[in-house]
């Protein structure tokens, strides 16, 4: 592990605990919302198929991992565990999203956007500061862990945001056309 790799990571979690900090002292009331019966079966089913898909690809990796297919794939285990738990976690985002169950009645929205920015401009800080300096590959020719981890992050809440946005869209659209009936 790069020098520079080091510090942009211990950064990263320094930064991130102190806004976790911040947020929690200031906005533990705005921040939780309650959930109703019918977000909460929701949300049930979001952890089902997030189990479901992650068990799946947990198969998959384990198949490949029994044939040895790793030493050929141009990506380490780590990294495919890393992307299998990620997938898991956005396939319930994205499930509640979808669904109306990602957030509780009463959930302040710009706090949570304004985390979620956060978090995706210090994924994407970090991913092209490690891939410009340490590059994209191992030294035997797979994708390196670090600064694609980073990037993976960035991507998955990035399309977390942009889920909550086109709901949103579509939320407000649907109340308009209702006020003009």
């Amino acid at each position: 592990m790069s020098t520079s790799y080091a510090a942009g990571l211990a950064f990263g979690i320094v930064t991130a605990l102190i806004i976790f900090a911040l947020v929690w002292k200031f906005n533990k009331k705005s921040m939780k919302g309650k959930f109703d019966e019918r977000q909460e079966l929701v949300r049930g089913r979001g952890y089902k198929y997030a189990c479901f898909t992650m068990l799946g690809l947990l198969t998959i990796d384990l198949l490949l991992e029994s044939f040895g297919s790793f030493e050929t794939l141009p990506i380490t285990r780590s990294l495919a565990l890393f992307i299998i738990i990620l997938a898991g976690v956005m396939v319930y985002a994205l499930y509640c999203i979808k669904n109306d169950s990602y957030f509780g009645v009463g959930t302040d929205m710009r706090t949570y956007r304004a985390v979620m920015w956060v978090v995706i401009v210090c994924n994407a800080v970090s991913a092209f500061t490690g891939l410009r300096e340490d590059g994209p590959m191992t030294p035997d020719g797979k994708l390196a862990f670090g600064p694609f981890v980073s990037l993976i992050f960035c991507i998955a809440f990035a399309i977390i945001m942009i889920t909550i946005r086109v709901k949103q869209s579509n939320m407000a659209k649907e109340e308009a056309a209702e006020d003009e009936i």
